[in-house]
């Protein structure tokens, strides 16, 4: 005996897979959806690797965004890496992760950070980006509440 369902994806809802939660920005399963990083399944992780995709209900989604409060409050986490999709770091994504000291960004395409998103990281992080984005970036988080002088933006 075997039945067959199809899952549907609700927008705002909340997923997750392997070690991380997603929420889901735009429902669509033809491969052109998109999902927002929510967190860790523990907020005693070390490490976080964000892709590029993930897959949901059978379905492709694009992450292109670091949720709102996303890692605030991960005291153990030390590095993150971000995927190629990702257009935004929104607020307090990483708030109060004093021992996050290395961000490294695939993406080319990140077109804002958010508010305090890195407020309260290691005072001397090393923020990894793409060679022709390193001038852009370095702008987007100087605007950002908590960027700190001894911080370093590079290739």
């Amino acid at each position: 005996l075997s039945r067959t369902f199809a899952i549907t994806v609700k927008k705002n809802g909340s997923y997750t897979v392997g070690s991380l939660k997603y929420k889901i920005t735009s429902p669509k399963t033809d491969g052109k959806g998109t999902v927002a990083v929510a967190g860790a399944k523990s907020k005693t992780v070390k490490s976080v690797k964000i892709g590029a995709t993930v897959k949901i209900g059978g379905k492709n989604f694009k992450i292109t965004s670091v949720g709102k409060n996303a890692f605030k409050d991960y005291k153990k986490l030390s590095s993150v890496t971000i995927g190629k999709n990702v257009t935004m770091i929104e607020a307090s994504a990483f708030e109060k992760c004093a021992k996050l000291k290395k961000i490294k960004i695939s993406s080319n395409s990140l077109n804002s950070v958010g508010k305090k998103a890195i407020k309260g990281i290691y005072k001397k992080a090393t923020i990894q980006c793409p060679k022709k984005k390193v001038i852009k970036y370095k702008k987007y988080f100087k605007s950002s509440t908590g960027y700190k002088k001894s911080m370093k933006i590079k290739k």
